[in-house]
């Protein structure tokens, strides 16, 4: 579940805001920074984490809130970013093409159909991909 944006790594670019299947953030005021406003709607897609070019998102391995989270403790201890090196993306930027789950992708070119009406988490995953959110070129 996202536990928190680290504000002084933050840019305020909001692909993170742009690439949340659930619309868990929110646009910050007036080109601000994005917020976290529906933390229980957060599915733990990975998403915000593999797009923030600045490695400002930490993902909780939980399920539920996590009230300990300490930020200083995370930035000392490498975590942050940890999942987008291991999934070899760079600075929010996939390794190759464009797309918000590779996992969609593969299975697409496996022959799997678009998810039924009633699996609306899958809807929402392949609904973010359609709306190529992220260009290739974007920094």
């Amino acid at each position: 579940m996202i536990e928190l944006i680290v504000e002084d790594r933050c840019t305020a670019c909001n692909k993170c805001v742009q690439v949340c299947p659930t619309d868990v953030l929110d646009f910050g005021a007036e080109g601000g920074r994005p917020v976290i406003a529906r933390q229980e709607d957060c599915t733990s897609c990975m998403n915000c984490e593999l797009y923030c070019p600045h490695d400002a998102i930490w993902v909780s391995p939980l399920t539920r809130p996590d009230p300990v989270t300490n930020v200083e403790q995370l930035v000392a201890s490498g975590e942050l970013g940890r999942y987008r090196r291991a999934m070899n993306w760079e600075n929010g930027r996939a390794p190759q093409g464009t797309g918000d789950n590779w996992g969609l992708q593969l299975s697409e070119a496996q022959g799997e159909k678009p998810p039924p009406a009633h699996d609306k988490i899958r809807q929402m995953l392949y609904a973010v991909r359609d709306r190529n959110l992220i260009t290739p070129d974007a920094a």
